[in-house]
């Protein structure tokens, strides 16, 4: 049977007179601070999740992007924080048994704390269930629905405060381990110190974990050079990698070169890596359809000569007519014949293979159209989704993983693309470096909303620092 819900009201209407801006809209560690405080919350179980807005409210709701929140706003706002109060709880269905309230300007509170605090409710019934450390209450707070009636009685900033010493003898309290959980931004000097204390730790974490990477799957195009220009840094990089015994496998999602050809490239960059190390989009279509199909079966691609040797070379016949199976990817000499001839295929039954969903390609003079352009072409032409096997899809780390002999969490994705790499690296396990030579940008991160686990310029950058822990 489905326990009733506890929902989140995040407070976030004040006016922030002593910032001269929207304190929702600080910039916390790359994200807005309300946004932050509402990936917080959905993290937690919770729900639903509503966020009470006041001040600046079309600003706030234009940070939080399209985040499953449910926004209230409150007109009455500059009479205090017990009108968003009543806001909220006004706004809650009759089958919410509880609601927590989340301050909008906490940042270091965690969603394993707003579990706890609904568990410990779920397991006592209790009306008011509130964290401390030692004696200090703190927030965030929860309430039983018999106690919003009075709630919503409150009015200013302070009554809160005697409802609680009311019902002292029935409060459950929790302790936390850390009083920086309570810690609000109330001016400035509030929001400098945090910031300072959390890059800190975050350095200390973010180098123990680098230290302790042991395999690399690398994106090529955007990370170890653009077009034929190697980025700066790219020879020590590899030298890095060899003298601390770092295994890798330099994984791009470009089937336009066979492994031979890249390792030829990376020769003329000062840089000897063996084929069992470059994995090719081309070669990961071919051992793809070796699991789909016998030897024998003919496929059409639409692509260079690197993809049709690579399915060659698994025993397939490249037919330029009839096919079981059309592969696509980028074609720099693709006619508008040979895009009719795949779409008649597919239309006709045969399976639609895609090497990878890259819109662009990274060349020394801009971006130009990539394999992704190619499938949407034939996509909309054939009303079929192609399978994906490159990255962000699960089949290019798998076996990427199994070359090196590697376990995700011992390993770490390096590229330049926020929904391939970094996404594939995410999905699948690995940790995430994401570099800023190639396609995506900074601004990238907040607007697709992946996150990477670590941020560089570029191979340089990221080689200077994983020395300087591991060194």
């Amino acid at each position: 049977m489905n326990e009733p819900p506890v929902a989140a009201i995040v407070l976030a209407a004040g006016a922030s007179t002593r910032f001269g801006r929207p304190k929702a809209l600080l910039n916390w560690h790359g994200k807005p601070l309300i946004a932050h405080i509402a990936d917080v919350v959905l993290a937690s179980p919770a729900r639903p999740v509503m966020l009470v807005l006041g001040a600046d409210a079309e600003q706030v709701r234009l940070a939080l992007g399209n985040r499953p929140v449910q926004i209230v706003v409150n007109p009455n706002w500059r009479e205090g924080m017990s009108t968003s109060v009543r806001a909220g709880l006004e706004a809650l269905s009759f089958d919410v048994a509880a609601a927590l309230f989340v301050l909008g300007d906490q940042p270091n509170i965690t969603p394993e704390l707003l579990a706890t605090l609904i568990t410990r409710f779920r397991d006592t019934s209790a009306p008011i269930i509130e964290p401390r450390y030692g004696d200090q209450p703190g927030n965030p707070r929860l309430f039983a629905r018999e106690m919003f009636a009075e709630l919503t009685q409150i009015t200013g900033d302070q009554g809160g405060r005697l409802l609680i010493n009311k019902q002292a003898g029935r409060l459950v309290a929790i302790q936390v381990d850390d009083p920086g959980m309570f810690e609000d931004i109330d001016t400035l000097e509030d929001y400098a110190s945090q910031m300072s204390k959390v890059n800190h730790q975050r350095r200390d974490q973010d180098s123990a974990r680098l230290a302790k990477v042991r395999a690399v799957v690398s994106d090529m195009d955007g990370v170890l050079w653009r077009g034929d220009m190697p980025m700066p840094g790219l020879t020590h990089f590899f030298a890095f990698l060899r003298r601390h015994d770092i295994r890798f496998v330099l994984a791009t999602n470009n089937a336009t070169r066979t492994a031979a050809q890249y390792a030829e490239k990376l020769v003329e960059f000062g840089v000897r890596v063996s084929e069992a190390e470059i994995l090719p989009s081309c070669d990961v279509v071919a051992d793809y359809l070796t699991t789909i199909a016998p030897p024998g079966t003919r496929v059409f691609v639409v692509g260079e000569p690197a993809l049709a040797q690579s399915i060659q070379a698994r025993r397939f016949v490249v037919s330029e007519d009839e096919a079981e199976i059309v592969v696509a990817g980028l074609d720099r000499q693709a006619t508008y014949a040979r895009l009719a001839h795949a779409t008649r295929l597919i239309r006709n039954g045969a399976t639609f293979v895609g090497t990878n969903p890259d819109r662009t390609w990274p060349s020394e003079t801009g971006l130009t159209p990539g394999a992704g352009s190619i499938l949407a072409f034939l996509e909309a032409a054939s009303d079929v989704k192609p399978f994906i096997v490159a990255k962000p899809e699960a089949v290019m780390f798998q076996q990427a993983l199994a070359r090196m002999g590697s376990r995700p969490e011992e390993a770490v994705m390096i590229g330049d693309r926020l929904e391939t790499d970094i996404l594939g690296g995410q999905r699948a396990g690995l940790g995430t470096i994401f570099v800023l030579s190639g396609v995506s940008t900074q601004a990238d991160i907040e607007h697709q909303g992946i996150h990477p686990d670590w941020t560089f310029r570029d191979i340089g950058e990221l080689t200077q620092v994983w020395q300087s822990v591991i060194e």
